[in-house]
């Protein structure tokens, strides 16, 4: 892979890890402005909504006025957008930021996908390797945005971006000199079958993506609000899903068939999601198995989808452009309809947790004047952190230096505790078993077209 194709597919990961990367600093950002859990979802959907709504757009544009012009133009407006993100004082600036990202990277990418196309020559391998750098970035995105959440700040997820976009852009600077000397627009061929887009492959997509939105964003919304992990513990437990997604890219290619490929990875998806629906308690082991399952799944669907959908059509950048408006169509579709149910669930659980929390205090052997102070301090916590599911450990600081005093209260916290973990799981429940039947919804497009198969 020479510099050129290197800086494309480096182009392509990171606007594609853009959609995912800043998931795990989403609670963070959550906090600092004081908004709601629905509220800082639109950092997730304004992204994809406009990279949905410009992709086809964007991709015309490229194809008339160059893909190399294109993507190097598109990576400067990601940059600018990023800058904006990283500098954003309040929920609007950062909103307006990750908009800009979005039209900058439409741009970027659908025109780093033409170019591929004649850097190859070769439609497939091509398209192979567009695939698989923007699978990687979306897969690698959740962990590495956690890591400098917790090391830096959620501000430099998008400040780093912006030295990595320019130059992403030095290697397309011959591109850009030769395509304003030389380029023509190419003849428009509306009529050809290879121009209209593969609507069954393009169909599942969406919903497949609609099942992605569960996969990271209530996964890491689970383990950071409602287990209470750090940013870095639960990039941790979210890395298996990219290390399990590297692993289906190796079984995929071995599956000569891309409609098997498409529906052993939209079932074993489903069947990911499923299990987190039906997790019996809050132990982080319990997440692992479901994640190998989901990223296995995710891999093989969207390799098997995004490759039947671009070989042998006509203008890579206009069909790369549907399917990125698919993918992205179908994560604000799967956001818009979770958020409002799960954050519903959170609420219901969280009171009764709260309540339970309130009968463990009240049945605990401790002295009643300590149990009336106990519980002015937990009322005091739980009412200063909002909405969320709060964090009582101050509520119990400082301990008592009895030891038999001390150990009563520890067995109250953990009780509370354990209480209100096993009520986030719950309110999180239906929302993966909903996202669980998009992936098996996927299976209908699959099934209804001859022409998947390569």
């Amino acid at each position: 892979m020479n510099l050129r194709t290197a800086a494309l597919a480096g182009a392509v990961g990171l606007v594609l890890a853009d959609s995912s990367i800043v998931v795990l600093a989403l609670p963070e950002i959550f906090r600092e402005f004081e908004t709601s859990i629905a509220g800082v979802s639109w950092v997730l959907i304004t992204f994809n909504l406009v990279l949905a709504v410009l992709a086809v757009p964007a991709a015309i544009l490229a194809r008339r006025f160059g893909p190399g012009r294109s993507a190097a133009v598109g990576l400067a407006v990601f940059a600018g957008g990023s800058l904006v993100c990283g500098l954003a004082t309040g929920l609007g600036p950062l909103l307006t930021g990750r908009a800009v990202q979005a039209i900058g990277g439409a741009v970027a990418v659908v025109g780093a996908l033409e170019l591929m196309v004649s850097t190859f020559g070769d439609d497939r391998r091509a398209i192979a390797t567009w695939v698989g750098a923007g699978a990687i970035g979306a897969a690698v995105g959740p962990g590495l945005g956690g890591l400098l959440t917790e090391l830096v700040s959620w501000q430099s997820i998008f400040l780093i971006q912006v030295p990595i976009a320019i130059l992403a852009g030095v290697p397309l600077r011959e591109i850009v000199i030769q395509e304003t000397r030389e380029w023509r627009i190419p003849d428009a061929t509306t009529h050809r079958e290879g121009n209209r887009p593969h609507l069954p492959a393009n169909a599942a997509l969406a919903l497949v993506s609609a099942a992605i939105a569960a996969t990271l964003f209530l996964v890491v919304l689970m383990l950071i609000e409602g287990w209470l992990l750090t940013p870095i513990e639960a990039a941790a437990v979210v890395t298996v899903l990219p290390v399990a997604a590297l692993v289906g890219a190796r079984v995929g290619g071995m599956v000569d068939s891309t409609r098997i490929r498409a529906a052993s990875g939209a079932v074993l998806l489903a069947g990911g999601l499923a299990a987190l629906g039906l997790l019996p308690k809050a132990t982080v082991l319990l997440v692992i198995p479901p994640q190998i399952l989901a990223g296995i799944g995710l891999s093989l669907v969207l390799s098997a989808l995004t490759e039947a959908a671009l070989h042998g059509r006509s203008a890579a950048a206009v069909h790369g452009g549907w399917t990125i408006a698919a993918r992205h169509a179908g994560v604000v579709i799967g956001l818009l309809i979770l958020t409002p149910i799960f954050t519903h669930q959170l609420d219901e659980q969280r009171e009764a947790a709260l309540d339970a929390g309130t009968a463990i205090v009240l049945d605990s052997p401790i002295d009643p004047s300590d149990k009336i102070e106990l519980g002015a301090r937990l009322a005091s916590e739980v009412e200063s952190q909002g909405d969320r599911v709060p964090d009582l450990a101050p509520a119990f600081e400082p301990m008592p230096t009895d030891p038999e005093e001390r150990s009563r209260h520890e067995a109250i916290f953990d009780g509370i505790e354990e209480q209100l973990k096993n009520a986030a799981t719950r309110a999180f429940s239906l929302s993966f078993l909903i996202s669980a039947l998009f992936g098996l919804l996927a299976l209908i497009p699959i099934a209804m077209t001859r022409r998947l198969d390569l």
